[in-house]
């Protein structure tokens, strides 16, 4: 994968985000990238049980910095507020602070992530699209891939939205949809 791509995959169920989601950071983690991951509190414990059982202690990574566990929803309300949305200072303030301290290894940088999801099934889908725009603008100062998924069933349901998706990210894979 490039070191620039961004992607996103839709899923219908939890087992297939989290073997995706766990092959694309465990494929980064054995390459020596530093991976973050952005997930709700459930997803980072299925992401844990897989990668632990396929030989990787996520917290020996973690105190290596080689792995960035986030919780989604917490992160999510660092730079959104219900009533005016996404806060682009304050976006690019945490995250431009987060990707140089993750680059700061030297390695490349992979980041997956759920919080664009978390908007669309909030009913948010302005504020999913400016947050997808807004990892496109930090994409252009910093180097790292990034893989976003999303539950199918908020777009079966509204096509024109699926069709603006495809248009921000790279690549896109449409699994269980």
């Amino acid at each position: 994968m490039s070191n620039s791509a961004h992607i996103v995959q839709f899923f219908s169920s939890d087992e297939e985000y989290v073997r995706a989601a766990g092959r694309f950071l465990h494929e980064g983690l054995a390459a020596g990238d530093t991976c973050i991951a952005v997930a709700t509190a459930e997803h980072h414990r299925q992401l844990d049980a897989y990668l632990f059982d396929i030989g990787l202690n996520t917290a020996a990574l973690s105190a290596e910095y080689r792995y960035i566990p986030l919780q989604a929803e917490h992160t999510l309300q660092t730079f959104f507020d219900v009533r005016t949305g996404v806060d682009r200072e304050r976006f690019h303030r945490q995250f431009n602070q987060l990707m140089s301290q993750a680059a700061a290894r030297g390695q490349p940088v992979r980041l997956f992530g759920e919080m664009v999801s978390l908007l669309v099934e909030q009913g948010r889908p302005s504020s999913a699209i400016q947050l997808e725009e807004l990892w496109n603008e930090l994409s252009r100062h910093h180097n790292f891939s990034m893989y976003c998924s999303y539950k199918v069933s908020p777009f079966t349901e509204n096509p024109r939205y699926r069709k603006l998706l495809h248009s921000i990210h790279t690549h896109v894979i449409c699994e269980g949809a």
